[in-house]
């Protein structure tokens, strides 16, 4: 949707000026953890409890007895343990412990009075006799204690990287990850790779597992429980997939794409949609996870396109390597009926990376990545002076209801990096990031000010010392001052209907409103117009003839609306 002279002037007013004010964003406290040796402890998770937080990653090479790091996590396991800091709400170390697994989630159990919590991740499991890596929960309580250990999984192990979960409906736990073949656990198995699923009790029993899947790639991205029941499934498909239970994206096959799942209560499938652009080489679209809103949805994801639902959506061309391209952060708004409303690329020439998106109180949206860029949207990298992120550093951003971005702020250091993994929200202006940062030497570069730096400098280039960084952030902008009209979003394109979808020949679109001349264009997945009509008035329709049975792209333009539907041509 186009904005308004006046926002369209707003935003430009905002991007050359107020986006790289260090102001905009004030760092109201912020502490470094980590080890003196030569340590890469990744931030995953952060649980805050009225009186205490728990801070939640791994270390692929902790420095034995040193730093913050306890000593026993070096000696104990054989790859990557959880560690679980434990510090106040002044940032100070309360505790810490380390678990035999690489966690990817801390979630808190809804059980009442009682502190205790699920991590979620991976380890080596002995599984039907034998011990690959497979997925592993571990039950807590808030001193460290382990109540239970569960693991599942089968004999050839999990896709690498891949896994995490959420909170059951019941208090239990659901565990995912990406397998390659079927057996112990696993009942079924379509082809190549695909998404497994394993819900278990409180008791950590399993009470249900499913997969998702085709005989082609399909990669699990996130599983989170829907305030509406059941579960939301994003995954990376591969249109070439056609044998399993998922319903191919696209056809012919080319790249992969983004779906949106909706699991009932037991992990049975209601609905599922595809999003992204036609496939190509080089053309991929991949949205981590959605959210509800009162009137629809907002997924945040990564991409590389500029056609399909990613048409007119901004990408910022950048490239690396042998000519493949760049992502940019990707936020897809959906309505209830999970239409597109807007699709907006933020980001520069260089890699981003998304992790959470937040709705706001006026419509608008506050998300939270990472930037490789100096560059496009990324102007407030400026203020600390790169010229090579290396690995990136953290980027906040708002946009309004349609969005349009509003203003940006990298958060950073001069020498280093910061990534930026999981975010908690506490109201529209206040945030506690958690995530990871390579700590100056000095203790203190750019926006990174921790007082206990766990870094000892050595000379050798191929050492990396990566630390936990959590920090408490707070949105300064004067929204009055600044005029930002907080008014409802249109709704002409969102109440256009498109019907009966699917159909075996005749697509109708009825207007919201009357409309002189209303161009429809019917696109095929290769990207050719295959059919044009004229219509006035409210209503139109369009006969797809001898089409072959598939997705077609619809595109509706005139004086009002300009938006593009699928359609299934049974």
């Amino acid at each position: 949707m186009k904005a308004t002279k006046f926002y369209t002037l707003l935003a430009l007013l905002l991007m050359a000026g107020g986006m790289t004010m260090q102001g905009q964003i004030r760092i109201d406290k912020q502490q470094c953890f980590g080890g003196y040796d030569e340590d890469l402890i990744e931030g995953r998770g952060i649980i805050m409890e009225d009186d205490f937080i728990l801070l939640a990653g791994y270390t692929y090479k902790p420095g034995v007895g040193t730093g913050l790091v306890p000593e026993y996590c070096s000696d104990a396991y054989v790859y990557s343990p959880a560690w679980i800091v434990k510090i106040n709400y002044d940032y100070e170390l309360i505790d810490s412990w380390c678990y035999d697994m690489g966690v990817k989630d801390i979630l808190k159990v809804e059980n009442g009075e009682r502190k205790e919590y699920y991590l979620v991740g991976g380890a080596f499991c002995d599984i039907c006799g034998d011990t690959v890596r497979n997925m592993k929960v571990i039950k807590i309580n808030s001193n460290g204690e382990e109540i239970w250990t569960s693991c599942f999984g089968n004999r050839e192990g999990y896709y690498w990287e891949s896994g995490g979960g959420d909170l059951t409906h019941d208090g239990g736990v659901l565990a995912f990850a990406n397998y390659f073949s079927s057996g112990c656990d696993i009942s079924h198995f379509y082809g190549a790779v695909d998404g497994w699923m394993v819900a278990m009790d409180s008791l950590g029993n399993m009470t249900w597992e499913t997969t998702l899947g085709t005989q082609a790639v399909d990669l699990l991205s996130r599983v989170d429980r829907s305030d509406k029941g059941g579960y939301y499934v994003t995954m990376y498909n591969d249109p070439a997939g056609s044998y399993g239970n998922l319903t191919p994206c696209y056809d012919p096959p080319m790249n992969s794409n983004a779906t949106f799942i909706k699991l009932d209560s037991i992990g049975g499938i209601e609905w599922q949609e595809c999003y992204g652009c036609i496939p190509g080489p080089n053309k991929e679209s991949a949205i981590l996870r959605f959210i509800d809103l009162e009137d629809g949805y907002i997924g945040i994801g990564e991409t590389t396109c500029t056609d399909g639902d990613l048409q007119g959506a901004g990408w910022h061309p950048g490239y690396y390597g042998a000519g493949f391209p760049c992502y940019d952060i990707w936020l897809l708004r959906l309505d209830l009926d999970r239409n597109v409303v807007w699709s907006k690329c933020y980001g520069g020439s260089s890699h981003e990376g998304a992790a959470r998106v937040f709705p706001l109180e006026d419509g608008g949206f506050m998300a939270f990545g990472t930037t490789q860029s100096i560059d496009g949207d990324v102007a407030s990298a400026a203020h600390l002076n790169l010229s090579d992120l290396n690995d990136g550093i953290g980027w906040v951003f708002r946009t309004d209801a349609h969005g349009n971005l509003l203003w940006e702020r990298c958060l950073g250091t001069k020498d280093g990096s910061t990534i930026f993994k999981e975010v908690v929200q506490h109201n529209d202006r206040e945030y506690t990031i958690v995530g990871d940062v390579i700590c100056p030497r000095t203790g203190s570069s750019g926006d990174v000010n921790c007082s206990n730096c766990a870094f000892t400098y050595t000379p050798t280039p191929q050492v990396i010392n990566r630390d936990y960084w959590i920090l408490h952030i707070t949105d300064t902008v004067d929204y009055t001052t600044l005029q930002v009209p907080e008014r409802p979003m249109p709704k002409e394109e969102a109440a256009v209907e498109v019907y009966p979808n699917p159909t075996n020949n005749t697509v109708c679109v009825l207007l919201p409103n009357e409309a002189e001349a209303t161009e429809m264009e019917l696109i095929n997945m290769s990207g050719q117009v295959v059919a044009t009509k004229t219509f006035s008035g409210k209503g139109g329709w369009m006969e797809m003839g001898d089409l072959p049975k598939g997705i077609y792209m619809l595109r509706i333009r005139n004086a009002e609306v300009c938006l593009t539907r699928k359609v299934l041509r049974e």
